[in-house]
């Protein structure tokens, strides 16, 4: 059947009374979410919903079960008979209680009385025509109406059996309702963002949408010293990155020609507005800008790269001329798949304001509020965090502890950037964490040949996605993907740095996504995920991909099982093996400003040789023994020091708080 299409959009109240599961959990969250209570809407079967409500402090559940059950009953909606909710405490598989409530709506009575009335009206008039005819007649109709039940009934459990050969084909005509059209608007934890809708993809045939990130991108220095006006340059030979539907990096400079430079900053980087066009050669669609460089030159730089970017048809998240804008995500819709992006700077001294342009500042509270506000209403949601102490090959611990928790609080995927190196991953409750893909197209360092790896994410419309890393050599700022031996050792140092966690992520797997289709047994179940090194024989373009599949939940997983013990699975050679066991950093880290070594556009330290950190310690801080300056001290100490020269500097309060009061001096070989 063929329905004219509404002029108008339909309320999401209209929404939810035609039975749309979204549109029934945004109202109930509509009321839940400012207390800190996320609900799940889920269907189970014809008529039935199942609720999944998760909190951090336990509310009363009769409380909540007559809430929900008034708010399905406000709707009347005839779609709705019954409702099973149960109730757990966020991030634990758990379920504390669970109800089952049947909906009795004055719009499903009527249903039912019309349709018990029709059947008996029918009844009363066929008897009736019977009696009135003739005995031969009436036995011929009479066998007829008879033969014709019986099959429309033997047709109906023909449809209904499922087993051994699915459904089977019926001459029946199946009456079906209108489409339903999802809004064209997101209510977002401050203010209601419209979706937008992305076109322009490669094959629109095919169902799977494909999206691309990579690191720190800087396009000021050496970059532009090198490159030029030569746009095309960077991204001639990555064409994966053309290729994906949404392909994402994170800008690290403003796109300005301003000159009034932030003080007491050692680097000020900035490119000149033109260099947008690198982006949009390279078939960037989406950057991040809630870093530590895209307020170098004060608002006005700001404001013009916002405006550079909006020109060329390039998203921003993570930063704006005040606070609404910095905290607003983009909610981009491809091939029927809407995806949520956001971004967080873990610093506070650029951070927006209700009046003041910056950066979306990292916060417990207003990530929680940020998630939970638009999961109900997207399919994904991807959050990015410029975070971490540079050249560290490991986050730290608040790092894991912040990455974990935004997957608790809904998130499907996790980036990190910052550390200008590679930094491990690992699968939390089925969702990947990268924790920094490094530097991508870095032109505030004047190395312009380095090896990194960019991140690929495959959205299938079976609710699973598929994630892997692509090993990238940077060759004159020219990023490509690497083959042969140099990508398998690519490979294998992101596996071998990955270890530090319970679940490293493989360089590719396929994992069971967040949904909110299936049953609600599968809702709450975490995957276990079945770890498979990289082969060391492994040939050019070959991989093994790591499948996880409905698995025993987490509460089942003991630390002596093999899927969380690399060497029983793995069995890695020795020059494999960690540097470290354990995170070591427990606190975010952010370089103190340094105006003796400030330049008017920055660059890093131009040399080319190893570096190496002397770590020496003041009489106010003197060890007790030699033994007390253990390997995590030293590491520690290392890792929070910027690579930009022989400076001493001195760590900030904030720094890890083994090393206060150290002064740790960086020197060149």
């Amino acid at each position: 059947m063929v329905y004219a299409q509404s002029l108008s959009q339909p309320t999401v109240f209209d929404l939810a009374r035609s039975g749309d599961f979204r549109a029934i959990g945004y109202l109930i969250n509509s009321y839940l979410a400012p207390q800190g209570i996320q609900a799940r809407v889920i269907p189970d079967r014809k008529g039935c919903l199942q609720v999944l409500v998760e909190f951090q402090q336990e509310p009363i559940a009769e409380r909540i079960v007559k809430y929900i059950c008034h708010v399905l009953w406000k709707l009347n909606s005839p779609q709705v008979l019954g409702v099973r909710i149960a109730g757990r405490f966020m991030g634990q598989p758990d379920i504390l209680w669970n109800q089952s409530v049947r909906i009795v709506t004055p719009a499903a009575r009527q249903r039912s009385q019309r349709r018990k009335g029709s059947r008996s009206s029918l009844d009363f008039k066929t008897l009736r025509t019977l009696l009135l005819m003739t005995s031969v007649t009436a036995t011929l109709v009479l066998g007829c109406w008879v033969s014709y039940y019986e099959v429309i009934g033997r047709d109906a459990r023909a449809m209904t059996s499922s087993r051994g050969g699915g459904w089977r084909q019926s001459n029946q005509v199946v009456m079906t309702s209108p489409p339903v059209t999802r809004p064209n608007q997101v209510r977002a934890a401050l203010e209601t963002v419209p979706v937008i809708q992305h076109e322009a993809v490669l094959n629109p045939e095919d169902p799977t949408v494909t999206l691309m990130f990579g690191g720190d991108v800087n396009l000021a220095g050496s970059f532009a010293q090198k490159v030029g006006d030569n746009y095309s340059w960077a991204f001639s030979e990555l064409q994966e990155y053309r290729d994906a539907d949404l392909a994402m990096v994170n800008l690290e400079n403003p796109l300005t020609r301003a000159t009034l430079a932030r003080p007491n900053r050692q680097f000020n980087f900035k490119a000149d507005p033109e260099a947008v066009k690198v982006l949009t050669e390279g078939g960037i669609d989406l950057v991040n800008l809630a870093n530590n460089h895209i307020m170098d030159y004060e608002e006005a730089g700001l404001v013009e790269t916002l405006e550079t970017l909006q020109q060329a048809g390039i998203h921003a998240i993570g930063a704006g001329r005040d606070i609404m804008e910095a905290r607003r995500p983009k909610i981009i819709e491809v091939r029927g798949q809407r995806i949520a992006y956001f971004g967080y700077y873990d610093a506070d001294f650029n951070a927006a304001g209700e009046n003041r342009a910056g950066t979306n500042s990292r916060d417990h509270e207003r990530i929680a509020a940020d998630i939970q506000a638009v999961r109900d209403q997207v399919d994904w949601v991807i959050v990015n965090y410029h975070w971490g102490v540079e050249l560290s090959d490991y986050p730290g611990d608040w790092q894991i502890d912040l990455g974990r928790y935004t997957i608790d609080q809904g998130a499907d995927v996790v980036i990190g950037h910052h550390p200008q190196v590679l930094q491990g991953a690992e699968i939390y409750k089925g969702r990947p964490i990268v924790y920094s893909l490094g530097n991508f197209i870095f032109g505030g360092n004047s190395r312009s040949d380095y090896d990194t790896a960019i991140l690929r994410v495959s959205l299938k419309q079976n609710r699973k996605m598929k994630v892997e890393f692509l090993p990238v050599e940077v060759r004159g700022y020219q990023a490509r993907v690497m083959q042969g031996e140099s990508a398998k050792a690519t490979l294998r140092h992101i596996e071998r740095i990955s270890r530090i966690f319970e679940q490293p992520m493989p360089y590719q797997v396929i994992l069971k996504a967040r949904s909110t289709e299936p049953a609600l047994s599968d809702a709450i179940t975490t995957p276990e995920v079945h770890q498979e090194s990289l082969s060391p024989g492994l040939s050019e373009n070959e991989g093994s991909t790591t499948m996880l599949d409905d698995a025993p939940s987490e509460s089942s997983v003991t630390a002596d099982e093999p899927t969380t013990t690399w060497e029983e699975t793995s069995g890695p050679s020795e020059q494999l093996r960690p540097f470290i066991k354990t995170p070591f950093i427990t606190e975010p880290f952010i370089s103190p400003p340094q105006p003796e070594a400030r330049t008017s556009e920055g660059s890093y330290n131009n040399s080319k040789s190893e570096i190496s950190f002397d770590v020496s310690t003041g009489s106010h801080h003197k060890p007790k023994d030699d033994q007390s300056m253990t390997n995590n001290n030293r590491v520690s100490a290392e890792g929070s020091v910027n690579a930009h020269g022989g400076e001493a500097i001195r760590l900030p309060e904030i720094g890890c708080q083994r090393c206060i009061g150290q002064d740790v001096k960086l020197s060149t070989m």
